[in-house]
């Protein structure tokens, strides 16, 4: 995977669901995302390939959030895509968790 983690597990998605906001935490440095179904997502930069690959993460998040695009977000090393992501893919025709 594109994402630095000890884990070795398979990358996980999560249900499809909206974007309700995203924010970027500095001190932290992550994005953070809170979701449709009520969970809060976050990606750490800093585990990232480089920031260009975090800004581009960021410039995605942005167009589909302002698309109102349905979501499935990616986690990598077999943790929750529930909690982390380190990529987010657009789902067609997905009914959306709430």
């Amino acid at each position: 995977p594109s994402h630095d983690t000890t884990r070795t597990g398979a990358d996980r998605r999560s249900k499809a669901v909206t974007m309700m906001a995203c924010h970027y935490d500095d001190k932290s440095k992550s994005i953070r995302v809170f979701c449709s179904d009520g969970y809060t997502r976050q990606c750490n930069i800093d585990r990232l390939p480089s920031i260009e690959v975090g800004r581009a993460l960021w410039k995605t998040l942005q167009e589909y959030g302002k698309n109102g695009l349905s979501v499935q977000f990616v986690a990598a090393g077999g943790f929750s895509p529930d909690r982390w992501f380190y990529d987010v893919q657009p789902v067609a025709n997905e009914t959306v968790e709430m």
